[in-house]
């Protein structure tokens, strides 16, 4: 599949997207960190995936004008905020400093 003005794209549309989105070293070492996280169902999302396409399609760096990183997870064994806070400690240990 080739993206329309752009015919250097030969790669399946899924698989061009996770190369691509793999070129942002943020996005990567999430990727990398989040088995270690221990969270269900998780999942990089939003802004940090889209905004790296637009920069590639436009000449910026992959990392350019991308302000956060949201992840997303699902525990149905633990819907409370107490859990919710345990998780956030986590994540913040995983990605300080």
């Amino acid at each position: 599949m080739t993206l329309p003005g752009d015919g250097a794209v030969t790669a399946p549309l899924p698989e061009q997207f996770i190369r691509d989105a793999l070129q942002n070293r943020h996005n990567r070492a999430i990727l990398d960190r989040l088995p270690a996280l221990g969270l269900p169902d998780a999942w990089l999302v939003a802004g940090c995936l889209f905004q790296t396409i637009w920069n590639l399609r436009s000449g910026q760096p992959p990392e350019a004008q991308i302000k956060d990183y949201d992840l997303f997870y699902f525990d149905p064994s633990d819907l409370s905020e107490a859990a919710e806070a345990r998780a956030n400690e986590r994540v913040s240990a995983c990605f300080s400093g």
